[in-house]
């Protein structure tokens, strides 16, 4: 059975809750988010979100504001980058060479977990992470100097906690001087849910970093090194 095939099986229909009011928004990376909220305002019925080009990257469905039942994060090819159920509390499938994009360091003293515990996964596709973090950095970066311009390779990170409360900044050098600069990511409809670092069935605090090139250039045709104007 191939990809797409698997896809669309996983995607054919929305779960919807009676008296439920479908809604469409797009967040600062310009994807596309189909959601229900019920009579009482909050979220309650399925819930899709779309990359700008209309691919589909994640499916699942709320009940009275809180996650249930199997969530699905998709690659850029149609795979299942993650599926996790909510009800369960159980991590169905994750897809290993995609995560193993990222690098990850797991925050305690004790070698045995460090080399033991299990990696933290994020209920969100490699790209949507990337995407949501590389927008808010570019945009906080053009705020500070506006004439900025040319590519810039930044290490986007997530400070995860043993509850899975994560932290975001980004890591960079220009011209030798290393910077770190925080990020937030103010979704009001969207927030990217962790599963946290494990060892022997305890929660771990985490790092997780994932590279990516920003490019300030006005002409991507045109690419050059990464240029600030003091």
């Amino acid at each position: 059975m191939n990809a797409l095939f698997k896809t669309l099986i996983v995607t054919t229909a929305l779960t919807f809750t009676a008296g439920a009011t479908q809604k469409t928004t797009y967040l600062s990376d310009q994807s596309k988010l189909n959601y229900n909220i019920n009579d009482a305002k909050v979220l309650d019925g399925g819930y899709e979100l779309y990359t700008p080009d209309g691919k589909m990257t994640l499916r699942g469905a709320y009940k009275d504001n809180q996650r249930v039942g199997n969530w699905y994060a998709f690659n850029p090819d149609g795979s299942i980058f993650v599926r996790y159920n909510y009800t369960l509390k159980k991590l169905i499938s994750a897809d290993t060479a995609a995560i193993g994009r990222a690098t990850y360091e797991i925050l305690t003293n004790n070698e045995e977990a460090k080399k033991g515990a299990s990696i933290p996964v994020p209920v969100c596709s490699i790209e949507q992470y990337i995407s949501l973090l590389g927008t808010e950095f570019q945009r906080k970066t053009l705020k500070e100097n506006k004439s900025a311009s040319g590519t810039l390779d930044v290490d986007l990170i997530a400070n995860i906690d043993a509850k899975g409360k994560a932290r975001y900044s980004a890591f960079y050098s220009i011209d030798g001087f290393k910077f770190n600069t925080k990020i937030v990511v103010s979704e009001k409809l969207f927030d990217i849910e962790w599963l946290p670092a494990t060892y022997k069935g305890e929660t771990m605090a985490s790092v997780f970093k994932v590279k990516f090139q920003a490019d300030f250039s006005p002409d991507p045709t045109k690419r050059q090194r990464f240029i600030w104007n003091y």
